[in-house]
């Protein structure tokens, strides 16, 4: 016997994906997978721009892998959602809640008045807290999003808490995204995240200069041959910038030994090998042992 368990949806800045997954016996399972490409400028790691057109693209993701389920689960990371841990002096719940928001003003970007702002205890005898900071308008758009395409969202995690669940044992997770790397560790047991602003475009952009080709080819011979011929001098700045991402993160805690690539950047040829070599970890690209069977 098994039970449908709610869709994950994963919308980026080129892809869209939903996942189908289940409650087994042995434990969770995914089904399937749909992905959808997504036209330029549709959506960011933020705000959905198009809400109606991810709705539709999701509705038909959901025709074709002829699922009923209507909840929907889905995550949102930095910049948009920040989690850091704090210490507030002995203070009541309604001061607390205030300095949380005093707090949250240095973690982000945009305006405090369009941030959802939540603390949770850590250790209550110590005063430390977890604060979690989130733009309210990112929350928003991907809810208008979801509800366009049927789905009822159930829950929105952080996505360093959700990868971390999906790939436990490592001691950080460095994702290569279409135009941001992040590298997810744990500082006291709240994740705290580091990035770059650059991923795997940074190395289409270069192929696509070097041989006066198109996006979407440049995109298809990355894919298939990687950077022999083309955007090798591209490829190793990004590695250089890598590098010295993971390095900034080893000064933040002595367990950084073991990390998970994850991202579509984490396809580029032998670059899990080369970040070995560069930093001296251990760098795997893994399998989550949901999708075993």
């Amino acid at each position: 016997m098994s039970k449908s368990l709610p869709l994950g949806i994963d919308i980026g800045a080129t892809r869209l994906r939903v996942v189908w997954s289940e409650l087994t016996s042995a434990g969770p399972r995914v089904r399937a997978v749909v992905t959808r490409d997504l036209s330029a400028g549709v959506a960011t790691s933020g705000l959905i721009n198009d809400c109606a057109y991810i709705g539709a693209l999701l509705d038909e993701a959901r025709d074709e892998l002829q699922s009923k389920e209507r909840r929907c689960v889905l995550a949102v990371g930095e910049p948009e959602a920040v989690l850091r841990m704090v210490e507030f002096p002995k203070m009541t719940e309604i001061e607390r809640q205030r300095a949380a928001v005093f707090e949250a003003q240095r973690y982000v970007a945009y305006a405090i008045d369009d941030a959802i702002v939540r603390i949770h205890p850590v250790d209550e005898k110590q005063n430390r807290y977890a604060i979690g900071v989130v733009r309210n308008a990112t929350i928003k758009s991907r809810i208008a999003a979801l509800k366009s395409g049927g789905l009822r969202v159930t829950a929105i995690d952080h996505e360093a808490l959700a990868l971390a669940r999906a790939l436990p044992g490592y001691d950080a997770i460095l994702d290569i995204g279409h135009e941001r790397t992040n590298v997810h560790i744990s500082i006291s047991g709240t994740p705290l995240t580091l990035q770059i602003i650059a991923g795997g475009a940074t190395i289409t952009r270069a192929i696509e200069r070097e041989l006066s080709i198109d996006t979407n080819s440049a995109e298809k011979r990355k894919r298939i041959l990687g950077t022999v011929g083309a955007g090798e001098s591209a490829r190793s700045t990004f590695l250089a910038d890598v590098t010295s991402l993971l390095e900034s993160a080893s000064l933040r805690t002595d367990q950084l030994k073991r990390i998970a690539l994850v991202g579509n950047g984490a396809r580029l040829n032998n670059f899990a090998s080369d970040l070995e070599r560069a930093t001296g970890l251990l760098v795997e690209t893994p399998v989550s042992k949901i999708l075993l069977g």
